[in-house]
This record gives structure tokens, C-alpha cells and sequence, in this order.
């Protein structure tokens, strides 16, 4: 067998296999921080929104002391400043993102896990896009919906059906979405990387796809509808993302 014959043999195997539509991304290590502070005395309120994601912090409710722990997804990269908080089972490419223009790079993503005497649930779900201390807090709007103050009586949330959410830059929903209608793919996403099919379930990741990469994670007691937040500083520039899982009483 010649040497030409050999290599056309192996370019039209690299091609049927780089062609081939994958139905599975992979799980990445959270590797280090790209962003970090030290707790605070945090003045913005809901004070929890940030507390909860010191390490030891505790918060009492219904006669229950509840203890917190952090979990770093890893660092979710930000191309075009626009993010999207969404189910992966509604995500379609029309989901539209979130009006506030954040930092682009690559960011943090962080969990507040509540502990419960036999149990842990996600409370919040955030982005810290930089150290500096909070100033206030603001409901995160889509393009259309007027402000709502955050102690208000109704709030903007995206339903969530599946028990899990998705935080990705608004460049890659069009990608993801049509990687998501493999089912297969969702099932990988949705199942196999969570552990659901075992007796202690992952609460959250970083997945990355051959285009994309997106943080998954729970939601709280499951399904429902969650409210996400922007947290300012003192200049008035958007350094938090955060939804919240209503798994904490702060009202």
C-alpha cells in the first residue's frame, strides 16, 4: 500500500469523524478563580444575596439555623458582555439575554448551597465579575419590561420545568440551542452529568460543547419561576449576576 494511498485513507477518516455531529460536551474542571474577594460588611441590600457566599456563613430561618457553603463552578467566558439565565428545556434562539452590558472575560461562577439536616439546595447562583463591594442591587430586565423595585410585590423571572438553569453568553444561545435539541445531548447535559441516575447528584458545572461554554446548574426545591438580580458598585457598573432560588426568606 503506497504512502499517498495511506494518507487520502486517513484525511477521509479525519474528516467523517470531524464532521459528525457531537451529541455530548464535557464537564470541565473549575480550575482556579479568575476573580475573588475577601467578605465584607455588606451594606447593599438583600445583604444575604452577597453574605451567602462567604465561607461560614449561617443565616437563621424558621427557628432553623441554616448553613451555607460555596461552591466555584469555574470560569464561564463572557465574548459579548450579554448573558442569558434560562432552562435548557425552553432555551430556544430566541431567548433573548438580560439589558445590562457586563464585562467581557472569563468569570466566576458560584454557587450558595444551603445544608439542611439531611439535604442541600441550591440558594443562589451567581457571576462575580469583580471584587469591588456592593452598592445596591437591581432586578435584571429583559428587553420590553419596565424596572421593578427588588423588595416589590412581583418580580421578572425566567420558568424553570426541568429542577436545573443555565447562565451562557448571548452569542452562544443560538448554538446551544440547536446542540440541545439532540436528544441525546440533553440527555448528557440534563442526566448524566448531574448524577441524577445516582444517590448524590452534582448541584452544578461548567459544560463546554465544541463551540460553547455555559455553567449549569439546580434550582432551589425544582421548578418554579426565579428572579435575577445585578449587583452595582459605588461607580454604578454591574459587577454581580444572581439569581435567586427562593430557598432563603429575605422579603
Amino acid at each position: 500500500m503506497s504512502y499517498r494511498y495511506c494518507y487520502w485513507i486517513f484525511t477521509l477518516c479525519f474528516l467523517l469523524v470531524g464532521c459528525r455531529k457531537s451529541t455530548e460536551g464535557t464537564v470541565l474542571s473549575p480550575g482556579r478563580a479568575t476573580v475573588s474577594r475577601l467578605p465584607y460588611e455588606v451594606k447593599a441590600e438583600p445583604a444575604v444575596f452577597e453574605s451567602a457566599f462567604f465561607p461560614g456563613k449561617q443565616v437563621q430561618q424558621h427557628s432553623s439555623t441554616i448553613i451555607l457553603r460555596q461552591q466555584l463552578l469555574g470560569n464561564l467566558p463572557v465574548s459579548s458582555g450579554q448573558l442569558v439565565a434560562t432552562d435548557p428545556i425552553t432555551l430556544s434562539a430566541q431567548t433573548p439575554c438580560f439589558t445590562t452590558q457586563f464585562l467581557r472575560g472569563r468569570f466566576p461562577v458560584e454557587l450558595a448551597i444551603a445544608r439542611f439536616t439531611s439535604d442541600e439546595r441550591v440558594a443562589f447562583a451567581h457571576v462575580l465579575f469583580s471584587a469591588k463591594p456592593l452598592a445596591r442591587w437591581e432586578l435584571a430586565v429583559l428587553p420590553g419590561q419596565s424596572p421593578l423595585p427588588v423588595r416589590g410585590p412581583e418580580y421578572y423571572g425566567y420558568l424553570v420545568d426541568g429542577g436545573m438553569a443555565l447562565f451562557l453568553d448571548a452569542a452562544d444561545v443560538n448554538r446551544f440551542s440547536h446542540f440541545m435539541a439532540d436528544e441525546a445531548a440533553a440527555k448528557n447535559l440534563m442526566i448524566t452529568c448531574f448524577h441524577l441516575d445516582s444517590a448524590v447528584p452534582v448541584p452544578g458545572f461548567l459544560y463546554a460543547t465544541s463551540h460553547d461554554t455555559l455553567a449549569a446548574f439546580s434550582t432551589g426545591f425544582g421548578d418554579g419561576s426565579y428572579a435575577t438580580y445585578v449587583g452595582l458598585d459605588a461607580e454604578n457598573q454591574p459587577c454581580r449576576l444572581l439569581t435567586d432560588f427562593q430557598v432563603l426568606a429575605w422579603q
